[in-house]
């Protein structure tokens, strides 16, 4: 019988914590092409494909969400268990999450339209004086502000001018609304198919000194044990070349 209550007791105390060893997971990401991106009011990309693959080989339980890029970054930073993507790795960002691997990297450039002929600037400096549309809590208006541009206003119009994601920007854009966004040449070429945009109305302004290398990350109150079988799943699809096969052409 004492037995019979010990073993009771043990089985009590472990359900919680296999429970949350099994939590599900919230996984959170933006539209934002070429990695994930949504047509038809679904979810595409080599991005969320590679990480559904990754959660059924690590046999997770999850929901996946697309949001504004500052709702899944206040997901990301406040709530346990939820895993984030194509988030850009920076040393600010580094003690903020878990990074659980890599996904693919954008090389940035601010782009103008190419009716704007009266646009110039070959250095940092001279792009100070254009109105520059960001995203909220995107990682490239953050350095910016790092590199001393300041924020846009009524009665500023240089600086940087913030709005809820780029395909906003890029109306913004055409609208002459502001002179210039930072965005990559895959990226602006995905905005532009998808839109049926004709991309050639677009020009790159000036080349930056900022590569984002993006990566899938969790939360930091995401469980260890749920940590150590993404971090395995993640390593045995790169082995495997399931990776590769996923984003070929993306990297």
């Amino acid at each position: 019988m004492r037995l019979a209550n010990a073993l009771l007791l043990a089985c009590c105390c472990l359900q919680p914590l296999l429970a949350g060893a099994h939590a599900m997971l919230k996984v959170v990401t933006e539209d934002a092409p070429p990695f994930n991106f949504i047509v038809g009011q679904r979810l595409q990309g080599p991005a969320p494909r590679f990480v559904e693959q990754l959660l059924r080989h690590a046999g997770l339980p999850f929901q996946h969400h697309v949001y504004p890029w500052a709702r899944s970054m206040a997901l990301a930073s406040h709530q346990p268990n939820v895993l984030i993507y194509s988030l850009a790795r920076t040393p600010a960002r580094e003690a903020q999450f878990h990074w659980l691997g890599r996904l693919g990297s954008e090389r940035v450039a601010l782009y103008a339209l190419v009716s704007r002929r009266d646009l110039r600037a070959s250095t940092l400096a001279e792009a100070g004086r254009l109105r520059i549309g960001i995203s909220n809590q995107d990682v490239r208006g953050q350095w910016l502000r790092e590199q001393g541009f300041a924020e846009a206003s009524a009665n500023r119009h240089a600086g940087l001018d913030v709005a809820d994601n780029m395909e906003t920007n890029l109306r913004r854009l055409q609208l002459g609304w502001i002179d210039a966004v930072p965005i990559s040449a895959d990226s602006l070429q995905a905005y532009c198919r998808r839109e049926l945009l004709d991309c050639r109305q677009f020009r790159q302004l000036l080349p930056l000194p900022l590569t984002m290398e993006l990566y899938l990350a969790a939360s930091l109150g995401t469980p260890p044990a749920t940590l150590a079988r993404l971090r395995h799943s993640y390593q045995a699809l790169l082995r495997d070349g399931s990776f590769a096969r996923t984003f070929r052409g993306y990297q």
